[in-house]
């Protein structure tokens, strides 16, 4: 079974990293730029969805395969527990969201089985996509915005964790797409999109406040529609005394490999100072927000500001997966679009660089924490430098992946710092070129 799972990984990375790779470097044909926007989008989501459900059907009615991972280790235990009248928090632990168990069993009483769960992920990921193209048409050309939402329908990683893990991601994915889309517009529909992730799902994109606050027309309205729901929903499990943070604290101690604090014990035997990367961690993502937001300051115009924001969001999370201690090639889920269109906003611009990384992360994405688990055994660093140095194959193996997203993580970050130091003279430079192409 795990071996298995392991071949199946390497196999649909693989393949899928290649044909991103192509798809990238792909000069759109004509037939394709000229369906309207409506035939392209109306084509591209009954093909995403029809590719997804493939998946899904093949998957658990054809090969019979059993769910597994968070679906059942936490998703459907939790909603049981709910449903038995208990409390997040208070009388289970939880490490998700306040909502996020009641949302499972809401779902669980429609049809009690893990896949009510997993269905419904894939249909907010699908769900997720007009929205994601919507927010980029009014920051990017319509052939980059093609070309992302063909590299997002060929991602593995987003295949995999949607279609078959059931991740929460899917949901993320959706409610971010929503507050993107909304925030030059509607400003309180963004706000509460964003602060629905930490109540339906997990505290996670809280990472994401700072950039949708200055991408905002009207900030201080933004702001509220954010912190109104959050305080009444937590403030309310606070009254009911549940330890709203308890999930945070046993988070905030679980180490895991696809990092840079792992690779560096895993190198040298030794495992930075809880304090030390802690100031590592906050001087990184501090300056990145630095960065972003004076960026975001400087854009003249909405596309500038937009692409700024998307960029910045992108930024960020990269940052944070980079330092953090715990961290997951999943999170990377909550808004792989956005990556996308870097990758094929970069590559309609003639450079390889990117994609090559791009191609390189969709590689590795998907096998990494399943070779962690087996054939290793979830080793700490300093396990994994004692069986590297007595030359145990796969120890060597589990090195040179991590050393290698390390590689495509630092690089797409800095490509993405290039770009969003000047977007407004990038895409202003595009247009001209897609003008002179256009005749």
């Amino acid at each position: 079974m795990a071996l298995r799972n392991l071949i199946l990984r390497f196999a649909l990375g693989g393949l899928l990293a290649v044909i991103s790779l192509l798809v990238a470097r792909w000069k759109l044909s004509g037939k394709l730029l000229g369906w309207t926007e409506k035939q392209f989008d109306r084509n591209l989501i009954a093909l995403y969805a029809a590719s997804r459900f493939l998946v899904f059907f093949a998957a658990f009615f054809v090969l019979h395969q059993k769910p597994w991972a968070d679906l059942v280790a936490f998703y459907v235990p939790q909603g049981h527990a709910v449903m038995q009248g208990l409390v997040p928090y208070r009388d289970f632990p939880s490490s998700y969201a306040p909502f996020n168990p009641y949302l499972d069993a809401l779902l669980l009483r429609l049809h009690d089985s893990p896949l009510s769960i997993l269905v419904f992920q894939i249909l907010c990921d699908i769900l997720s996509v007009p929205f994601w193209i919507k927010f980029l048409r009014r920051c990017v050309h319509e052939a980059t915005v093609r070309k992302a939402a063909l590299l997002y329908l060929v991602q593995p990683l987003v295949i995999w964790e949607i279609c078959l893990d059931g991740k929460n991601q899917g949901l993320i994915s959706l409610l971010l797409a929503i507050s993107f889309c909304a925030i030059a517009r509607k400003e309180i529909v963004s706000g509460i999109s964003l602060c629905l992730t930490w109540i339906l799902v997990k505290i996670l994109p809280v990472m994401f406040v700072p950039t949708l606050f200055m991408a905002a027309r009207k900030r201080t309205r933004w702001l509220v529609s954010v912190a109104v729901p959050s305080l009444i929903v937590y403030g309310a499990f606070v009254a009911a005394k549940a330890d709203v943070t308890s999930g945070l604290r046993k988070e905030s101690s679980i180490a895991t490999p696809q990092n840079l604090p792992y690779l560096f014990g895993a190198l040298t035997g030794h495992n930075l100072p809880g304090s030390l990367l802690g100031i590592l961690s906050l001087v990184v993502v501090a300056g990145a927000l630095v960065i972003t937001i004076r960026a975001q300051q400087r854009a003249k115009n909405e596309p500038a500001r937009l692409w700024t924001a998307a960029l910045s969001a992108e930024l960020v999370l990269l940052a944070v997966m980079l330092v953090s201690k715990k961290s997951d090639t999943s999170y990377l889920g909550m808004c792989f679009f956005l990556l996308c269109a870097f990758v094929a906003f970069d590559a309609d611009r003639g450079k390889r660089v990117m994609s090559s990384l791009y191609a390189l992360l969709s590689l590795l994405a998907l096998p990494i924490a399943s070779f962690w688990y087996w054939p290793l055994q979830r080793e700490s660093a300093v396990q994994l430098h004692a069986l590297w140095l007595s030359g145990n194959r796969n120890a060597w193996i589990m090195i040179a992946m991590q050393a290698l997203l390390a590689v495509s993580y630092l690089g797409l970050a800095l490509g993405i710092l290039r770009t969003v130091r000047r977007p407004a003279e990038s895409l202003t430079r595009l247009e001209v070129q897609e003008k002179i192409a256009t005749g």
